[in-house]
């Protein structure tokens, strides 16, 4: 299993690509959307054709933007749907804000505007919480709900024992995540998940973060605070055109993490 990070940059950027994976095992499955989708797929190397297996975090459109490219493209060119996996909360949301701007289209003598279905584009598999979703055999994936402002997941990738995590858009603030659960703002469960050890148990985690200590993603200062074995294993993504650290490495656009079939973990860092 290979995961491969396409973009590190986050809404604004005007340098980077905007966050983004693949991961490739028997099939290939795009994580989020990102504007420029297919010539950032043509600049890798990866047909657009080869993707048929999408994985949605959430609808804000640094992440969806080139997923309506994808999903017209696979419908009018390619004549079949893509393969979506989400929460059931997410889908919905794209279903009911996203869909909207292509929802209609013409009739085939062109003479009528006729009301298409977000179903006529993609085939639904829910990732459901707290539980392991089998992707394929030997993948694995779960998922679990951030803090942030429109449904939105954090994902966690296991092949062979081993483990890849990838934050998602979050607002990892330890003392914020108290005061919420206090508040009775976040379950017990949904409280261990943001602040426990769910995304730090793994080989490499990909977390967001800005520079921003009252902004509404992960402050690098809170990551900072973590333990050291936990720091070594974190890469950087989402962050800001001027954003700079010596502190944690910045992911790099195309590097690679493979698990080999042997359950062996390489991280190619030097593009």
């Amino acid at each position: 299993m290979e995961v491969e990070v396409l973009g590190v940059g986050n809404a604004f950027t005007s340098v980077h690509y905007q966050t983004s994976f693949l991961v490739r095992a028997n099939r290939t499955y795009l994580i989020d959307g990102p504007q420029g989708l297919f010539r950032l797929l043509q600049e890798r190397g990866v047909p657009r054709e080869s993707i048929d297996d999408v994985i949605i975090t959430h609808i804000h459109g640094d992440h969806v933007s080139g997923l309506e490219t994808l999903l017209l493209w696979k419908k009018y060119f390619e004549k079949k749907k893509v393969r979506l996996y989400t929460s059931k909360s997410v889908f919905r949301a794209l279903k009911e804000s996203f869909f909207s701007s292509f929802s209609q289209g013409f009739s085939s003598d062109l003479q009528g505007i006729i009301q298409k279905q977000f179903e006529d584009y993609v085939d639904f598999f829910e990732l459901g919480e707290n539980q392991v979703n089998e992707l394929e055999p030997g993948l694995a994936l779960e998922v679990r709900q951030n803090w942030h402002p429109t449904p939105t997941l954090g994902l966690r990738l296991t092949y062979r024992g081993r483990r890849v995590s990838i934050s998602g858009d979050t607002c990892y603030r330890p003392d914020l995540l108290k005061k919420l659960r206090a508040q009775e703002k976040l379950s017990e469960t949904r409280y261990e998940d943001l602040s426990g050890p769910w995304l730090w148990d793994a080989d490499v985690i990909y977390h967001e973060t800005d520079g921003n200590p009252d902004g509404p993603h992960t402050f690098i200062g809170d990551l900072l605070k973590l333990p050291a074995e936990t720091r070594k294993r974190i890469r950087l993504v989402h962050v800001p055109d001027e954003f700079e650290t010596d502190l944690l490495p910045i992911a790099k656009e195309g590097e690679k993490v493979a698990i080999s079939s042997k359950g062996e973990v390489f991280l190619q860092a030097e593009i």
